[in-house]
Order: C-alpha cells, then structure tokens, then sequence
C-alpha cells in the first residue's frame, strides 16, 4: 500500500444497497478516496490510477475475483485486494489467501467493520515496513561514510607520511 493516511480504495459491487452500505461505513471510518465499479472490467479502465486497496467480490458477473487478482497482480503488485464475498467455504476462502490477497471478509452484518479493521491493519503494516526500510537505509549510510572515512584516512596517511 502506497498511501498510508487516506489509501485509494477501489470498491467492485454489483449490489446497489451493499455498495451504499460499505461506502457509507468507510466513508463514517473517514476513508473518502474511493472509486466504485459494478464488475471487474469497469475497475480495468481506471487500473492507471494505482489503487492501494481493491474490495471485490469473489462470485462477480464477468470474471471471478480471484482471476481478477491475478489479472491485476501481474502489472501493478504493489496492489493489496481485500475479498468481500458471501461466499462461505473456508477453502476458497484458503485458496485466495495463499494466492495473495490480503483478507477474505464473509458478507454478513459484522462485515463493513472487518473491513475497516482489515484496511487499517494493511496501514499499520505499511507503516512499519516504511520504519524498517528508513532503519535500513540508515545502516547503510552509515557504514558507507564510515568507509569513506577509513578510505580518506589511509589516503592521506600514505601520501602525506607524517615521518613516523
């Protein structure tokens, strides 16, 4: 996830009443930067602008969520998806996990908070990955300067022998 304070969150729902639903709760959650599509194809035409988070259905009219996923994930990884399906069976549910979405959120009236709780933890772990990338990169500037003093110091003490 790119955006940590406010993700670009693509929403796929066929359902008119479940959409308002969802996009009522996020938007109570204060997550405001959404785009809702009715089907995977439609999503495709606006891909270009880098969702963090995409919330899709497993059973959708066209192609599957999980062959959208793939679809998706081959050009632009840094996508997460979050399924949001009525679909109950815990090895589909297994199935989408393994192959790379974030969580699996079964339609039911505990749902739209999951799904808030889902997204924040995807900002909490983008967060900490940001500290450890910042960590590691400092440990690398230092060891770098700390060898281009050495280097400096060597060079100076053999081309400006101090007479020992």
């Amino acid at each position: 996830m790119q955006e940590t304070k406010n993700p670009l969150i693509f929403l796929i729902e066929d359902s008119t009443v479940y959409k308002d639903l969802i996009v009522g709760y996020l938007q109570s959650k204060n997550f405001s930067n959404l785009k809702v599509f009715k089907n995977g194809e439609e999503c495709l035409k606006h891909i270009h602008l880098k969702p963090d988070i995409i919330v899709l259905d497993y059973s959708s009219e066209g192609t599957s969520g999980l062959e959208f996923m793939l679809q998706v994930e081959r050009e632009y990884s840094h996508i997460d998806f979050i399924f949001l399906s009525a679909q109950s069976k815990v090895d589909t549910a297994v199935k989408i996990m393994k192959l790379g979405a974030a969580d699996y959120i079964i339609k039911n009236d505990k749902a739209p908070k999951k799904l808030v709780e889902s997204i924040e933890r995807l900002q909490d772990t983008t967060k900490q990955e940001k500290k450890r990338f910042s960590f590691k990169l400092g440990v690398v500037v230092f060891f770098i300067v700390l060898f281009l003093i050495i280097m400096i110091i060597t060079f100076l003490s053999v081309f400006f022998d101090v007479g020992m």
